[in-house]
């Protein structure tokens, strides 16, 4: 399946609008007519509802095409199997959010091509090369993804690739000390515990001049593209930007940021990705909706129009580095996440985003209850200095910044730790959901 896109990205990314679209359209013909003849949940959807897939001639016809949820790939796992079981060769799970058990891609030999493929044209876009050497603070263990695509992503230019997997920060500082790092993939927060970890031992990051930080998971840039301020605190102390990617088990697609950090570049050879509203109405560019994507080229798991449940928008000013496809702009919250605050539709991670990196806060975790009117109660736990970062102050920054303030309550160092970093969870925890009475609920930033 590789070889339909394969050296095309290269070129596709400067050609103009209608070269693109062209290529788009005939990958994704060919797509969905292999999805709906070789994938039993495809086959009876097409059934069911009549679809007649020759009219679908290209982009502006999915729109005819029905949704793929989450919920549809964890209750109909197997259905979705479109190669034979004896051309699998790689299991991969996702979070378990809709179901009582981790949901299964199972991966062909083609489908791990397409995987390094795919993540060394990323990793290009954000100017890696052979002469690097990539630390991998990310696990490549239990069946995950991620951290398998950037090997084999990394491998593929010809980096150095050390796999640090998912150590402690002391554990990922010695690997990144010791083998003369130049680029670290990692999740936000764990950068931080590993420049926290550099100057408990007296060490200046600076030194070992990395040239740049891939970061995962976790938001970098509000929704205006302006760097957080914990953000720009870590591209202060180690002398290197952090560039944003964007990616999810189930698209097997990631789009990641150039040098000039304004939204990840889209990769039409790919996927398709559309923005839609509530009732499941495209949006135009700009709009924030849903993220819904068609990765294109998957033999093992295919999937067409798959609700990643993410609120973003697409991008179609030309970006300063010369490409020419369009972007998608960082995370701005989950689409269940939503709160109705005060008469303002929020996210949670905007309430953070405003303060993390001020002078003295340290951390933060907001929760949502329901009220008996049926509005969000928000609440901020936040562990700050309070000498420096009194209640007065923080309601001050966020009536500047988001205009609403939520309820304001200090907790310490112990207890945030506590509900932040859970055991086996790879993300920080900084929302918890606990609206409907379900005191356990809760639901990670990204």
């Amino acid at each position: 399946m590789i070889s339909q896109y394969a050296d095309q990205t290269p070129s596709l990314q400067y050609a103009d609008a209608a070269k693109i679209g062209d290529v788009q359209d005939r990958l994704l013909r060919k797509h969905l007519a292999y999805a709906f003849s070789r994938s039993p949940f495809y086959r009876s959807l097409a059934e069911k509802l009549k679809l007649d897939l020759n009219a679908i001639g290209g982009r502006k016809d999915l729109v005819h095409l029905p949704f793929t949820s989450k919920a549809d790939l964890t209750w109909r796992n197997e259905a979705f199997l479109a190669a034979r079981q004896e051309d699998i060769v790689d299991v991969c799970l996702t979070s378990a959010t809709t179901g009582p058990q981790a949901t299964m891609l199972l991966q062909t030999a083609s489908d791990l091509s397409r995987l390094a493929y795919n993540e060394a044209q990323a990793f290009e876009i954000a100017g890696l090369s052979a002469k690097d050497t990539l630390v991998l603070c990310v696990a490549l263990d239990r069946c995950f993804m991620a951290g398998v695509a950037y090997f084999l992503g990394g491998t593929k230019i010809g980096a150095r690739v050390v796999r640090s997997g998912s150590g402690n920060a002391a554990q990922h500082w010695e690997m990144i000390d010791r083998t003369a790092a130049t680029v670290i993939v990692g999740v936000p927060s764990l950068l931080a515990k590993i420049t926290d970890e550099a100057f408990a031992q007296g060490k200046d990051p600076k030194k070992l001049k990395i040239e740049r930080f891939i970061a995962i998971g976790e938001s970098i840039r509000n929704a205006e593209l302006n760097t957080l301020p914990f953000a720009e605190k870590l591209e202060m102390v180690w002398g290197a930007p952090l560039l944003a990617t964007y990616a999810s088990t189930e698209m097997a697609t990631a789009f990641c940021e150039c040098a000039a950090g304004c939204g990840g570049h889209l990769r039409p050879d790919l996927a398709v990705v559309e923005i839609v509203d509530d009732r499941g109405r495209l949006l135009p560019s700009g709009s924030i909706g849903e993220v819904v994507v068609t990765p294109l080229g998957v033999a093992g798991m295919p999937l067409v129009r798959f609700r990643t449940g993410d609120m973003a928008y697409l991008i179609d000013k030309p970006c300063t580095c010369g490409r020419t496809t369009g972007r998608l702009s960082p995370v701005v919250g989950r689409k269940e996440q939503m709160l109705k605050y005060k008469g303002t539709s929020l996210f949670p991670n905007a309430i953070l985003g405003a303060l993390e990196g001020r002078e003295g806060f340290w951390g933060g975790i907001i929760e949502a209850h329901e009220r008996e009117d049926g509005g969000d109660r928000v609440v901020l736990l936040a562990w700050t200095d309070r000498d420096r970062l009194s209640k007065e102050q923080i309601a001050s920054i966020l009536q500047a910044k988001i205009r609403v303030i939520p309820e304001i309550v200090f907790i310490d160092e112990t207890n945030y730790r506590k509900r932040a970093f859970v055991p086996g969870k790879r993300k920080r925890i900084t929302f918890y959901d606990l609206r409907g009475n379900s005191a356990n609920k809760w639901k990670m930033q990204l």
